[in-house]
């Protein structure tokens, strides 16, 4: 503990955030560390303010005292956040909103930095899909920026040995050089010129946003609300967590390993509903799981969990509620009682009306370790790591018409202890996102406009990905680049069979679900009528239980793993192929490396490129054709993210899976690039 607290402030930001863990862990440590923090040894920068949050709320009441008096101290500026945030609640949570405004007013000053509903930039984080989260959330997250900071996005300053100063975010760097985003644009420094960096803890959003005033806030607000919440809440569950996934749960050894691990936090979406899945290193507690009380009498943590909880859920009106979690410690089968009842769930209206909502072990709820299954709720395998596993469920909310003001969870502390992750409150099919506001106006596909050439429909989204960056904006780009694609981009959601009939080629990247029947039936009668289709990275995971043939007959087979994201080499098998030309005979990418299996019951496959795995001892298909009766179907497992997709083996795959698969390989062979 003392040797960590004496090397943190020169650790640098993955070392930090070890050590600080650490240093959580044993109170006489926790002190050391506030002992250096007294004596400006450890700074508050050094910390940020996600590590100062979690001193404060420390599991030792005597050190969170000691914390939050200290910090109060040397932080006197968090109180006048909180003061704010509380004077100007009333109104950005209150009626009379103005969308329009609100647009000219996030245009103006929110724009600049961060890029939404079709505009602005890639400075900051982007905002597509926060505006399903409640009007207080984000009304903190602008008011107080500094409040949880993406590491991602924490801004640095740097000193050249010329004597120049730069800050702002690391965009990118290598041994050679370091790219930093601001308001400046990108520029790219050498690291032999760098002279010293910094990292400032803080945010590169600059505070004083609450000068716009409460009116001007509340419109901004409303307008992201109308572009992107699609009828859904996720809620904030900050004052509900009892536990975090990083310390274990269940257990009071906080070593054990006895705990759920995400592959992914921040908006996940699972059948079209997204849910807030809130990473413990961001939650300003530290804390991001709900753990109720329960389990074996003894010395668990468990018994010592609150037995309820409150969750605000601020004026919306709602048709159903979505679960992530539906699990718990010595749940079924641990506990074989299928009819035990675990917690109950009461939705509380505005004027005093309440439903009550009775879970049940081995119904909803499943032992947290290992892939149990029950039938009221889903395995999501896609979200979690190790043996813990997550699980979703919904239910339907019997009032629809009324307010709901908050919803409490509550143990029956027996011998399952309950928990969950994330909740997400729903008025799609009916209801209002605001309680001000009209109902919501029935859904009307998009209808595309294409130009010239290849008519090529993309279709992705869903989670673990950036979608819109890098499957829509990337792609469409690179295929209408080459003058002979027009290429549009849509979610499941979005798709009509009008827009798949219009295609020549389609690429399916998506890993959310296709909610209308006669779309996925447009997909098949597309492949029938001897049109093209491209399977590219997500596209070929085992995502839809329900469309078994999507994966025996059009993809022939698929993942259900990957390697950790990292480095590997693809090389080519040798087989000739017009899919292959102009691209190298082994390249190196950095990627999931997917475990793609040929499914032996469905279409024959032919493979032309594989990479090999380490960790499995054994090589996989990245590149194939699947050996469609009517049709020519590609599958390309590569592209998770931007290095990827600006790899140019990459682009000349992605172009000529395009050019091959609508029986168009005269362009690949005369170059068509």
């Amino acid at each position: 503990g003392p040797a960590l607290t004496a090397a943190f402030a020169t650790l640098d930001a993955t070392g930090q955030a070890a050590a600080f863990d650490a240093l959580l862990k044993r109170s006489e440590w926790t002190n050391a560390l506030l002992d250096s923090v007294k004596a400006k040894t450890v700074t508050l920068t050094n910390l940020g303010p996600a590590n100062i949050a979690r001193l404060r709320t420390h599991p030792d009441p005597a050190i969170s005292k000691r914390a939050a008096a200290m910090l109060e101290e040397l932080n006197p500026m968090a109180k006048m956040k909180n003061e704010a945030i509380a004077k100007l609640a009333p109104v950005v949570e209150g009626p009379g909103s103005d969308v329009a405004k609100g647009k000219a007013a996030f245009t103006t000053t929110c724009a600049i930095c961060h890029s939404f509903d079709g505009q602005g930039k890639d400075i900051g984080p982007g905002l597509t899909g926060m505006g399903s989260h409640a009007p207080a959330e984000l009304l903190t997250a602008i008011v107080d920026p500094n409040r949880e900071v993406d590491p991602s996005f924490v801004a640095w300053n740097f000193e050249l040995k010329n004597g120049q100063f730069m800050s702002g975010i690391i965009a990118r760097e290598n041994a050679a050089t370091v790219l930093i985003r601001s308001l400046a644009g990108e520029q790219e420094i050498k690291t032999s010129d760098l002279k010293a960096r910094t990292n400032t803890g803080r945010s590169l959003m600059p505070e004083g946003f609450e000068g716009l005033g409460a009116e001007a806030l509340r419109d901004v607000i409303a307008y992201m609300q109308s572009v992107d919440s699609k009828g859904f809440r996720t809620l904030d569950l900050k004052d509900a967590y009892t536990a975090s996934s990083a310390l274990g749960l269940y257990d009071k050894a906080v070593q054990t390993p006895e705990s759920v691990q995400f592959k992914k936090t921040g908006t996940v979406v699972f059948g079209g509903v997204p849910f807030n899945l809130v990473a413990p290193e961001k939650s300003a507690t530290g804390k991001n799981v709900v753990q109720l009380q329960g389990g074996p009498k003894g010395t668990f943590s468990s018994k010592d969990m609150p037995a309820k909880v409150e969750i605000k859920v601020g004026g919306f009106k709602a048709n159903r509620i979505h679960f992530l979690g539906g699990v718990g410690g010595w749940a079924f089968p641990a506990v074989g009682d299928d009819q035990l009842p675990v917690m109950k769930v009461t939705v509380h209206h505005v004027g005093g009306g309440r439903q009550e909502i009775v879970l049940r072990n081995g119904q909803e709820i499943a032992d947290y370790n290992g892939a149990q299954d029950v039938p009221g709720s889903k395995a999501l395998p896609q979200f979690t790591k190790g043996r813990g596993q997550v699980r979703w469920f919904s239910k339907n909310v019997k009032d629809t018409t009324a307010v709901i003001e908050k919803i409490t969870l509550e143990s029956y502390d027996n011998g399952v202890a309950p928990t969950f992750f994330a909740i997400t409150a729903d008025s799609t099919g009916g209801g209002s996102t605001r309680a001000d506001a009209a109902p919501a106006p029935a859904k009307v596909l998009p209808v595309l406009q294409w130009g010239a050439g290849l008519k090529t429909l993309l279709i992705g989204g869903g989670a673990s990905h950036d979608y819109q960056k890098w499957f829509n904006l990337a792609d469409v780009a690179l295929l209408n680049g080459t003058g002979k694609i027009t290429a549009n981009y849509l979610e499941p959601q979005d798709v009509s069979v009008a827009s798949v009939q219009a295609a020549h080629v389609l690429v399916i990247s998506a890993n959310k679900a296709f909610p209308d029947p006669a779309v996925r039936a447009a997909v098949h009668a597309h492949v029938d009528a001897g049109k093209g289709l491209v399977l590219l990275h997500p596209g070929l995971w085992y995502n839809w239980a329900d469309w078994p043939a999507y994966n025996r007959e059009l993809a022939g087979g698929g993942s259900r793993g990957h390697d950790k994201y990292g480095e590997f080499e693809v090389s080519v098998t040798g087989t000739p192929h017009a899919l292959l030309t102009g691209v190298p005979a082994k390249f190196t990418i950095s990627d999931e490396l997917y475990y793609y299996t040929v499914d032996t019951a469905g279409t024959p496959v032919t493979v032309l490129a594989t990479a090999y795995s380490k960790s499995k001892e054994k090589a996989f298909p990245q590149v194939f054709v699947v050996e469609h009766p009517k049709t020519r179907i590609v599958g390309l497992t590569l592209g998770h993210d931007g290095i990827a997709h600006s790899l140019p083996a990459y682009q000349q795959l992605l172009k000529n899976a395009v050019y091959w698969s609508a029986k168009k390989d005269a362009w690949i062979q005369s170059g068509g690039n």
